[in-house]
C-alpha cells in the first residue's frame, strides 16, 4: 500500500509487497559495482492536473501565470546548479542547463500558449496536453537517445506544473545511508541529492545506458541498474536487494548464502578499485618500457574532473554535439568559445581533442530539423544519410560558427581539432578550406588563435582506411572510430537487434583495417589512436597494443583497468598475440584465443566497465 509523503511530490512505499521466493531481474548495466541493502522505494506522485475551460477575459491572466511558473522553474534550476557547484558536485550542471533549454523551448511553450488562447484551457491543462503530446512523439522515434529525452521533458513539465499549483517542488524524502533507491525514474536533481545521502545503489524502471541516471551514477561511482520496466511493482521499502551494476542484475529476496557471497564480492571490489586508483598518476607503460597514452571520451565539460581522477592524460574525443542536441536554435560562436575554453582550462596541462559536430543518424538536433536540412523523424537508413562532416559542409553557417568559436578558444590550452566521417581527400580538403577561411576572418578582426593547431581526422569508413596513406599526409593525426568502422565494414546496423550479433570487433577484416591504418599513419610520421568502444574494452587491450596504436581513448571509468593490463604485460607478448590473430580468418577462433590469453588480466574487467551500447564513437 502506498502513502503520500509530505516532503515532496513522491510516494514512499512503506509496506513492502515481498516476492514469495528469491527472484532475479535482468535490466541494463548502467554503472558498475555491487550493493547489498534494503530498498527505499520512491515514485514521483503525479498530482491530479486541474482542468477547466476559461473565459476569454481570463486568457491574459493564464498566460501571465504560465510565464511566472516558467521563470520560477528557471530560478529553481539555477539555484540548484549554484548549490552543486559550491559543493563540488558540478557533474550535473550541464544536464540542468539542458533542462533550462527545454524550459524555454518553443516546442513546449508555443503549443501551451496556443491551447490557452485558442482552446481556452487553463495553464495546467494546456501544459499537460503539450507535455503528453511531446512524449508521444518521442516514443514514436525508434532511437534510444530520444526515448530517454522523453523523461527530461516530463521532469521539466512537472516542475512548471508544481509551480502553477503552488507546490514547492521538493526533493525526495531522505533515505537512510546505505539504502538502495528504487524508483520509476530519477531526475538529475534527484540523483545528486540522493547521492549526498550516501545511497548504495540506484534501480529504476526506466532509463538506458545514456540516461542521466546512468551518466551521473557512473560519475559518482554508484552501482546502478536501469530499464527494469516494472521493478517498482515488485519491490517494497525494506526489502533486501542485491544490485550488480556490472551485469545489470537485481536479486530480490536473496538467500543468506547469496548475501554473504555478494558482500564478499563487494568488499573485494572496493579494495581493488582503491588499489587501481592509487596508480592513476602512473603511466600506461608496459613492463618493457613502451608507453601508450590513455585518454577519455567525454560529452560535457563537467566530466573532465572525473576523467582526470581516473588517470586519463587528456581528452581524446570531446563530442561537441551533445551540448546542443536539445536546441531549437543554431548554437552561437560565443557559446562554442565559452564551452571549449572551459574544457581546456579544466584539462590543463593535458590536451583536449574537439570533434566537430557529428550530427545526423541517431543524433538529430531540433535546430536542424526546423531548417528542413535533416528530418526530425529518422531516415530509413540514417547512418548512410546526410550526417557529420557532410552535414557541416552543407550547413556552412553552423560549421563556421563552431570553427570560429573553437579557434578563439585554442589559445587557452592544448587543443586538437578533429573532423569526423571523412570518406576521402576531397572532404578533408574542403573542411580544411573552411577552417582556413575562418582563420583569415579572425586575423582580419585581430582575434588571436593557435596558429599551430593540430588537425586530425577520424577513420570510420573502409574508404578512409584504403587511402589512409594519402589522408595521413594531409592530417596531423588519425583516430580510428571503431563503432562506425565496424558497422560500415560488416554491412550492419549496430542498433538493429536482428543483426547485432554480427557486430564483431575481433573480426579479421576489422583487425586488418586497424593494422593498415596504423602502418599508413606511422609511415607519414603521424600518431594513430582509437576512440571507439573497442579502445575501452580490456579484453582487446593486448591486441591493440600489439597493433602499435599510440593512443587509446575511452570512457573515463575504463582507464584504470586498461592501464593495469598494459602495465602488467610486455610489448613482446602483445605483438605475438597480434601476429597470431592476424593469421586467422575466423572471428570465433580469434575471440577464443584472445580470451584464453587474456584470462589472467580480466579479473578487474567488471570493476569499472559495464557493457556499453554500440553507438557514439
Amino acid at each position: 500500500m502506498r502513502h503520500p509523503d509530505e516532503s515532496g511530490p513522491y510516494v514512499l512505499v512503506r509496506e513492502p509487497v515481498r516476492p514469495q521466493s528469491t527472484e532475479k531481474q535482468q535490466g541494463i548495466a548502467a554503472s558498475p559495482g555491487i550493493a547489498v541493502g534494503r530498498a527505499f522505494v520512491l515514485d514521483r506522485r503525479r498530482a491530479k492536473t486541474p482542468k477547466r475551460h476559461i473565459a476569454p477575459e481570463e486568457v491574459e491572466a493564464e498566460l501571465v501565470r504560465l510565464d511566472e511558473a516558467v521563470t520560477l522553474a528557471d530560478l529553481q534550476f539555477e539555484r540548484l546548479k549554484r548549490k552543486l557547484r559550491e559543493s563540488e558536485q558540478a557533474a550535473t550542471s550541464g544536464i540542468l542547463e539542458a533542462y533550462q533549454l527545454i524550459l524555454h523551448d518553443e516546442y513546449l511553450l508555443g503549443p501551451t500558449r496556443r491551447r490557452i488562447r485558442d482552446e481556452k484551457l487553463n495553464a495546467e491543462w494546456g501544459l499537460r496536453k503539450t507535455v503528453d503530446e511531446i512524449k508521444q512523439r518521442f516514443d514514436a522515434i525508434g532511437i534510444e537517445y530520444f526515448r530517454e529525452r522523453r523523461s527530461d521533458v516530463e521532469f521539466v513539465g512537472e516542475q512548471v506544473l508544481r509551480n502553477l499549483m503552488g507546490g514547492e517542488g521538493g526533493m525526495p524524502p531522505n533515505p537512510p545511508p546505505g539504502a538502495i533507491v528504487v524508483a520509476h525514474d530519477l531526475s538529475p536533481a534527484d540523483t545528486v541529492n540522493l547521492h549526498r545521502n550516501s545511497v548504495a545503489a540506484f534501480v529504476t524502471d526506466a532509463g538506458g545506458r545514456t540516461s542521466h541516471t546512468a551518466i551521473l551514477a557512473q560519475a559518482f561511482s554508484i552501482p546502478a541498474v536501469v530499464g527494469l520496466d516494472n521493478i517498482t511493482d515488485k519491490v517494497g521499502t525494506g526489502d533486501l536487494l542485491i544490485v550488480d551494476g556490472s551485469r545489470g542484475e537485481v536479486i530480490l529476496c536473496p538467500t543468506p548464502e547469496q548475501v554473504e557471497e555478494y558482500r564478499h564480492k563487494a568488499l573485494w571490489q572496493h579494495r581493488r578499485v582503491a588499489e587501481l586508483l592509487r596508480n592513476r598518476d602512473q603511466p600506461a607503460e608496459t613492463k618493457d618500457g613502451v608507453r601508450v597514452r590513455l585518454l577519455a571520451n567525454i560529452e560535457l565539460p563537467d566530466e573532465v574532473p572525473v576523467a582526470l581522477d581516473h588517470g586519463a592524460e587528456g581528452i581524446g574525443l570531446y563530442r561537441t554535439e551533445f551540448l546542443f542536441l536539445d536546441r531549437t536554435d543554431f548554437p552561437r560562436e560565443e557559446e562554442h568559445f565559452m564551452h571549449a575554453r572551459g574544457v581546456l582550462r579544466r584539462v590543463a596541462p593535458f590536451p583536449a581533442t574537439f570533434r566537430t559536430f557529428d550530427l545526423g543518424a541517431d543524433k538529430i538536433a531540433p535546430f536542424l530539423a526546423r531548417t528542413g536540412t535533416v528530418p526530425l523523424s529518422p531516415e530509413p537508413n540514417p547512418a548512410l544519410g546526410l550526417r557529420s562532416l557532410r552535414l557541416c559542409l552543407k550547413e556552412r553557417q553552423l560549421f563556421k560558427a563552431q570553427l570560429r568559436g573553437l579557434l578563439r578558444a585554442s589559445v587557452h590550452g592544448r587543443m586538437r581539432l578533429m573532423f569526423p566521417m571523412v570518406s576521402g581527400l576531397g572532404e578533408l580538403r574542403e573542411a580544411k578550406a573552411v577552417l582556413e577561411e575562418c582563420k583569415d576572418e579572425l586575423r582580419r578582426e585581430g582575434i588571436a588563435f593557435a596558429e599551430d593547431l593540430p588537425i586530425g581526422i577520424m577513420i570510420e569508413m573502409p574508404s578512409a582506411v584504403m587511402i589512409a596513406d594519402h589522408l595521413a599526409r594531409e592530417a596531423d593525426f588519425l583516430s580510428i572510430g571503431t563503432n562506425d568502422l565496424i558497422q560500415y565494414s560488416l554491412a550492419l546496423d549496430r542498433v538493429n537487434e536482428h543483426v547485432g550479433y554480427l557486430y564483431q570487433p575481433l573480426h579479421p577484416a576489422v583487425l586488418r583495417m586497424v593494422k593498415h591504418t596504423v602502418e599508413a599513419g606511422h609511415a607519414a610520421g603521424r600518431r594513430v589512436g582509437m576512440c571507439g568502444e573497442m579502445a575501452g574494452e580490456p579484453l582487446y587491450t593486448l591486441v591493440l597494443l600489439g597493433l602499435q596504436l599510440d593512443d587509446l581513448s575511452m570512457n573515463a571509468t575504463s582507464v584504470p583497468v586498461v592501464k593495469n593490463v598494459i602495465r602488467s604485460a610486455t610489448l613482446r607478448e602483445a605483438r605475438q598475440l597480434a601476429e597470431e590473430v592476424l593469421t586467422m580468418g575466423n572471428h570465433e577462433d580469434i575471440e577464443r584465443l584472445v580470451r584464453e590469453r587474456m584470462a589472467a588480466y580480466m579479473v578487474d574487467r567488471d570493476l569499472f566497465c559495464p557493457p556499453t551500447p554500440k553507438s557514439g564513437g
